[in-house]
């Protein structure tokens, strides 16, 4: 009813014109579309009827024959026969615009509740924002169709003429739970944390919700690969196998394993098209090896120009594994060995990647990974480059290295020198129960390290209280902190050289017995109101794989409210991505750039704690029966340390001054006059004023 204003005595009221109203024939032609029948239009050619998508900042017909081997998987999300669908391959293959696809299906052709599910609120937003949303504005047949009411287009829910409804979310049991679903899309689905709430995978909870639809529900989850594989012996025990991982390459083993493939132009056999199947020489620079490389038919031999990938992409089909373990079309009605279809695309046939591009950032990774033993550029271009999983160097070569084999190849250096080509010092403590352990080590500018010292601290100083009644303690006496000071003036002569280096920094684990992190925290506001901030490091190590950064410094925070815990700030490092280069590092045979020497002079003892470890599917952990690993730990901490202050960036034509030879080295030192001792530590040798000889 229409609340008309009041009218005073005597004044003429006169009516505006009223909204006009919308006719049974408007409504009607409005709504009709509500009850047209199920198109059975496929997905593919309906998106290229009805969708637009985004070329180079234009929006043009969706044509399918850009990515051809998106054909079929597109199509499978509308299949009465799957109920699950995998897709598994590189980045920027198109993976997303599948999926996409099905929504616009799932608008025009097929109405019916679609939850896509992102990785985190922020992955939604902007997939909205970047995707989505731009997708059905410039898309006529799609715009037309949605809602104008304010809840019909907004982030998280978006609804159409027809009863077709988009909801966004994010892998939590309340966003999945007590919901209805027909279609349910699942992106990014690696990055996904493998159990939701302590339910199960997210993909298994998420298939729940569409059961209800019955034969025309579909759970579906795209990703590149991203966890390392678990077995390093595995061998495949079928034709299209995926290495035991967790994540999407779990999914896709438990499906029909379909592989994309091309016939040969020579000889016309079929073939997958795989990274490992391209040729290039291995000894030219990245760009020319890139430039260079051409695919290689494992029939013939023949080799195929990167300028013919289209034209054998757009022949390309999909083959799937049958209950009889061959192969077959998944038209030619054949019994596949899975009611879940499922598909795994190597990144040499996405469209939007040259084999080029490939090889060269595949060979910069190799070749900077042995150098610095840092697999982290190695692992990403394997797994979204190439969409394959990635096998640790460290997970293949971890029973290589034993005690007796670090003794055998140990070096002979002198206990308490730097070697000729060292440039800086490290020192690492640990805190342990009665004492501090102290090591060394000594970095060259590429990468190389040894340590070149190692004992522990267990006397007080002498004016701490009780000092001579006790041995260390620093869980509950702050002032026997004050015995690292004296760390920071030991100078380690150089080699043949005139001088010595004092350490640049000491890095301090900053956990322990309770007590020490109070303790630990008191004595770096010491260092730092007496401008020793930055040669003195607490050191916080944070577990698992999935840290965005190696190292980090800042003041720790609540989880509550991210606000600052304490008035300190820390040197975060992901101790198992670090540990993983150490181990790296000490398990090349040859030496040289980026590995890491073990002394002759170092205890046996000392030298077992390297081996202390190995890498499971949970990061590193101890041996059984190892009780030390402070050498391993140590390592990890100087590792850090060096590369928050530049390492893995350092020009051997433009080294900053901490990295330089001689005594324009920040932290060197001039030895004193001849016949005198030089300032270093009591446990080593007394060394004057002469040339140190390298001893092999």
């Amino acid at each position: 009813m229409v609340e008309l204003p009041a009218r005073k005595l005597g004044q003429e009221f006169t009516l505006g014109p009223l909204p006009s109203y919308t006719s049974a024939q408007d409504i009607l032609r409005t709504s009709i579309s509500s009850l047209a029948p199920t198109s059975r239009q496929p997905v593919s050619e309906a998106a290229q009827e009805y969708m637009k998508v985004n070329a180079n900042g234009r929006w043009v017909d969706f044509d399918p024959s850009t990515t051809p081997y998106a054909v079929e998987p597109a199509n499978m999300l509308s299949s009465r026969r799957y109920r699950e669908w995998i897709l598994a391959g590189p980045a920027r293959a198109g993976k997303t615009v599948i999926l996409l696809q099905g929504v616009a299906h799932g608008i025009v052709c097929d109405p019916g509740v679609t939850h896509i599910v992102q990785m985190t609120d922020r992955a939604a937003e902007l997939w909205v924002d970047e995707e989505l949303t731009p997708m059905i504005e410039n898309s006529p047949a799609l715009a037309k169709r949605q809602g104008m009411g304010v809840s019909d287009r907004n982030k998280i829910s978006k609804k159409f003429i027809g009863g077709a409804k988009l909801t966004i979310g994010v892998p939590t049991v309340s966003g999945l739970a007590n919901r209805t679903i027909r279609s349910i899309y699942l992106t990014d689905y690696d990055r996904f944390k493998l159990s939701v709430g302590g339910e199960g995978a997210p993909f298994y909870v998420a298939a729940k919700r569409t059961e209800i639809a019955k034969s025309r529900g579909m759970a579906a989850a795209e990703s590149s690969p991203g966890h390392e594989i678990m077995d390093p012996d595995w061998t495949p025990k079928t034709i299209h196998e995926a290495p035991p991982c967790a994540g999407i390459l779990d999914l896709y083993n438990g499906g029909t394993r379909g592989r994309w493939y091309w016939d040969c132009l020579d000889c016309g056999e079929a073939y997958e098209p795989r990274f490992d199947l391209l040729q290039y020489d291995k000894k030219a620079s990245p760009f020319d090896a890139g430039e260079q490389a051409e695919m290689k038919c494992p029939h013939c031999k023949a080799l195929l120009g990167f300028r013919h990938r289209n034209e054998v992409n757009r022949k390309g089909y999909w083959l799937h594994e049958t209950a009889e373990g061959g192969v077959a079309r998944i038209e030619s009605g054949d019994v596949l060995r899975s009611m879940r279809v499922s598909y795994w695309l190597n990144g040499t046939a996405a469209a939007f990647t040259t084999w080029s591009r490939l090889v060269e950032k595949y060979e910069t990774a190799l070749r900077a990974f042995k150098k610095t033993a840092d697999d982290e550029a190695l692992k990403v271009t394997i797994n979204t480059d190439q969409g394959l999983p990635y096998l640790s160097r460290v997970a293949l070569d971890q029973d290589h290295l034993t005690e007796s084999g670090l003794k055998a190849k140990a070096r002979v250096y002198p206990q308490g020198v730097v070697p000729s080509w060292g440039r800086f010092v490290v020192t690492t403590v640990d805190v342990q129960k009665g004492k501090f352990v102290v090591q060394v080590m000594a970095f060259g500018v590429d990468g190389q390290r040894i340590p070149i010292d190692r004992f522990d601290l267990h006397t007080p100083p002498a004016d701490a209280p009780r000092s001579g009644e006790r041995t260390l303690d620093p869980a509950s006496y702050l002032e026997d902190w004050e015995v690292l000071r004296e760390l920071l003036t030991r100078a380690y002569p150089v080699e043949g050289e005139e001088y010595a280096l004092n350490a640049m920094a000491v890095c301090c684990d900053f956990h322990g017995e309770p007590g020490v992190s109070d303790n630990a925290t008191k004595f770096w506001q010491k260092r730092r109101s007496e401008g020793e901030a930055q040669r003195f490091y607490m050191v916080r190590g944070h577990g698992g794989s999935k840290t965005a950064d190696r190292v980090w410094y800042s003041a720790p925070t609540r989880k509550s409210d991210g606000k600052k815990a304490r008035d300190i700030k820390l040197l975060n490092i992901a101790t198992d991505k670090l540990k993983t280069t150490v181990y790296a590092a000490l398990n090349r045979p040859d030496g040289g750039p980026g590995s890491q020497l073990v002394p002759a002079w170092m205890a046996q003892e000392h030298v077992l704690e390297f081996t202390a470890e190995q890498l499971t599917k949970t990061g590193w952990k101890k041996r059984p029966n190892m009780l030390r690993n402070e050498a391993f730990d140590l390592s990890g901490y100087a590792q850090a340390y060096a590369e928050f202050k530049g390492l893995n960036r350092l020009r051997p034509d433009a080294l900053p001054s901490w990295a330089a030879h001689g005594l324009t080295n920040d932290f060197a030192v001039p030895l004193e006059v001849a016949g005198e001792e030089t300032p270093i530590k009591a446990s080593a040798p007394p060394m004057r004023r002469r040339k140190i000889k390298y001893l092999e």
